[in-house]
């Protein structure tokens, strides 16, 4: 028998009408299925109700009282005395039981996880209506009807832990099987734009073959296959890590599943305010750079929900920004010295010395000798040694370009090339010693403001939740490529997510869940900031279509061009990243 649904809007409609309208939602359910990752944002109880003597019995009426919203979950024991409520949202249960000419059963003090499936058991014993049994659950209840392997993290673990950054991805370590560090090979974007995306190894996996989810809709990111979204710690109700034997709609992954169920209103108003500070007030300053770093880090935001119709309509919402300005220390770096930024690289530098032995290097082939020769303006033979050192005395032993390339270990200015004259004036000169740079002067800078919001309804339909995500970030970072200052980057991001479902009971033998999810990923990394502005041309390169040199293919991005030395890079970000994820 199929239960007739009330109208949404004010206007009747026929009962043909409806059933078209039931058959063509059933058909877009069945045709419109992509294949992502769903899953269960529920828990579910169920038992077996019998007599003193263990005989089942039929028809018993159960039902299951949600504390924090009073709503009541109700069903009936099949001919076999078994009942099932199997999807209940999470939170804590009185259980009531009760039979024609039987004491009722109560049994109070559930608590029930994302994912997970509670055994109540009842043995009703004769008595008047008025007589009631209690029990009160156990504070260890052990899952009995499922083979899933993981652990469930809740609000009072997450809030007292310290986290710096407080995401809640940061104690997925906290599960048997997880390794704690990251190999680096899928090193996605950070979410939020500092946050950890969660590519960690479980149960042996790789760390790109996790599964992420918030109120059972799929939120990875589609690059490095990390979680796009990451809530506000503090709305956040619980999290479960699945590690191993998990059901079948769950098959995508191999590694671990991790689903995120963010806090609902309750018949009661709750909210809170906070605010973490760290800053380097009392720091001191690292060994190398002469000055000490800057550091202010605020998170600050707050929570509310409660009631909006008293045991049926409940609303939750929260906010959390991040204002981040942290001075990067560059370390030491060896960077040319004022001698030789003028050419001096003295005679030891054109060759190699083992055991107080000189092997000079020498010229070899005759097309490089011709072009020194050219450029030097004096010839230069195959063969011919570069520079001479005498390493008894610690001195030159070339003073004559008839001796060597380049006498006393000096390249003529002359012969600089035009784009060493140019860039030479992007390597910072020696702050530390000869030879030697180093600073914490520049920040890495975060601004990230992030909310959302929850609607939760008990209706005719059934179960309706509403949840609607919003995160924006940008970072500058001062240090993108490049090791030396003078060459930042921006990264910058946006991230929603919507998500709806409608649970339904038709009598009690049937459940129905329908959810729909979307989220849309938009982030850019590397946007060159510092460094801009000088073309390739004015830099001493040959540029241009039809010549030997360098056709510039984004010149919006046009600037210092990123050149590796052995100690340290310049030059603008070469690989600028722009990713645009819709899953739904």
């Amino acid at each position: 028998m199929i239960r007739e649904l009330p109208p949404i809007i004010s206007l009747r409609c026929c009962t043909r009408l409806r059933l078209r309208m039931i058959m063509l939602l059933a058909t877009l359910m069945l045709t419109c299925n992509p294949p992502i990752l769903r899953g269960s944002v529920t828990g579910s109880i169920s038992g077996t109700v019998s007599d003193s003597s263990g005989a089942v019995l039929p028809g018993a009426s159960v039902v299951a009282l949600q504390t924090e919203t009073g709503i009541a979950h109700t069903t009936e024991t099949n001919a076999q005395g078994f009942y099932s409520l199997p999807a209940l949202p999470v939170g804590h249960y009185h259980v009531t039981i009760r039979a024609k000419g039987f004491s009722d059963y109560r049994e109070t003090g559930l608590v029930l996880d994302v994912n997970t499936s509670l055994r109540v058991d009842a043995s009703l014993k004769v008595g008047g209506v008025t007589e009631q049994v209690s029990v009160s659950a156990s504070a260890v209840q052990v899952e009995t009807t499922n083979t899933q392997m993981g652990e469930v993290i809740g609000t009072n673990k997450m809030e007292l832990v310290p986290l710096n950054g407080r995401s809640y991805t940061d104690l997925l370590a906290l599960q048997p099987g997880v390794i704690p560090v990251s190999s680096g090979q899928y090193s996605g974007t950070l979410v939020s734009g500092s946050l950890n995306p969660g590519n960690l190894s479980v149960s042996g996996q790789r760390e790109s073959a996790n599964g992420f989810m918030v109120n059972g809709g799929n939120v990875q990111e589609d690059v490095q296959m990390g979680t796009a979204i990451i809530p506000d710690l503090d709305s956040i109700a619980e999290f479960r890590i699945l590690t191993n034997n998990a059901d079948a709609e769950y098959g995508n992954f191999s590694g671990g599943l991790v689903n995120a169920i963010t806090k609902s209103g309750t018949n009661q108003y709750h909210g809170d305010a906070f605010e973490f500070l760290r800053n380097s007030a009392l720091d001191s300053r690292n060994f190398f750079p002469p000055s000490r770093g800057t550091l202010h880090q605020n998170q600050f935001g707050g929570t509310a929900g409660g009631p909006i119709l008293h045991d049926k309509f409940f609303f939750f919402a929260d906010y959390q920004g991040s204002r981040v300005v942290n001075g990067v220390d560059t370390g030491l770096i060896p960077v040319p010295t004022a001698a030789a930024r003028q050419g001096n690289l003295g005679s030891a530098a054109f060759s190699s010395i083992s055991n107080n032995v000189f092997t000079p290097n020498l010229v070899t082939g005759a097309a490089w000798a011709n072009t020194l020769s050219q450029e030097l303006g004096y010839p230069v033979q195959v063969g011919e040694p570069y520079s001479l050192y005498d390493v008894s005395s610690q001195t030159t032993a070339c003073t004559s370009s008839a001796q060597c390339v380049f006498p006393n270990g000096v390249i003529p200015t002359g012969a600089f090339s035009a784009p060493s004259q140019k860039l030479i004036q992007y390597i910072p000169p020696p702050n530390l010693g000869s030879s030697s740079f180093t600073t914490a002067a520049f920040n890495n800078t975060l601004r990230d403001d992030k909310g959302s919001g929850r609607l939760d309804a008990n209706t005719r339909f059934g179960l309706l939740s509403g949840y609607y995500f919003f995160d924006q970030y940008s970072v500058v970072n001062p240090y993108p490529s490049a090791s030396v200052p003078g060459f930042s980057a921006a990264n910058t991001g946006r991230t929603q997510d919507i998500n709806f479902s409608v649970t339904s009971s038709f009598g009690p033998s049937a459940v129905n869940e329908f959810r729909f999810g979307y989220v849309r990923n938009v982030n850019s990394a590397n946007v060159p900031i510092g460094g801009l502005g000088p073309t390739l041309s004015s830099l001493g390169f040959i540029t241009g279509v039809n010549t030997p040199g360098i056709v510039v293919g984004a010149p919006q991005y046009e600037g210092v061009p990123q050149i590796g030395f052995n100690n340290f890079t310049i030059g603008v970000p070469g690989y600028i990243s722009t990713q645009t994820n819709n899953t739904y």
